[in-house]
């Protein structure tokens, strides 16, 4: 019961703090689930991050399965949620105001404010997938390549993922 109270605790806020997603939280559902709680491993939590990514459906799911290692089915419910109830609660109750009042300054200024919240989040959620990831210099060499390709070209994100795909297919990123 305490591990359901936690799930469904840390899950909202969660929630609540997926400004501009779910992967803006990864670092600190990292933290909580593999570091803190013990819940799952550092592969566990990489292996259910490319799931959630890699199926259809709102690409948070990673929490559902964090909550069925941590509790089973009770907890993979719980878990998804608390991941999926306070944010879409927060976006009915407030999203008609803030239409309404899209031009006042208030509302302008928690905008820009938090752009930079956002953007330091994924930053953060990055690392922590990237040292998850790059075991060797041949894994940190493709996530660099694919940096950099990201900033400096209009290339679609799927034709590096294919790639990425295609070279772990044949061996090269053991």
């Amino acid at each position: 019961m305490t591990t359901l109270i936690d799930l469904f605790l840390h899950g909202s806020l969660w929630s609540l703090l997926a400004v501009g997603g779910t992967n803006v939280t990864l670092a600190d559902i990292h933290r909580y689930a593999v570091d803190t709680r013990h819940w799952i491993t550092d592969a566990q939590f990489v292996t259910f991050f490319s799931l959630a990514q890699a199926a259809p459906g709102p690409n948070g799911m990673a929490v559902t399965l964090i909550g069925l290692q941590a509790a089973g089915l009770p907890g993979a419910f719980t878990a998804t949620l608390a991941k999926c109830a306070p944010s879409s609660l927060l976006a009915y109750l407030v999203g008609g105001w803030v239409d309404r009042h899209e031009h006042s300054p208030w509302v302008r200024a928690v905008r820009a404010g938090l752009a930079p919240i956002t953007v330091g989040l994924l930053a953060a959620s990055s690392a922590l997938l990237a040292r998850e990831v790059d075991i060797n210099v041949a894994r940190g060499l493709v996530t660099l390549v694919a940096v950099v390709i990201t900033l400096r070209t209009r290339w679609n994100p799927l034709w590096l993922i294919a790639a990425g795909s295609l070279l772990g297919l044949t061996g090269w990123l053991m």
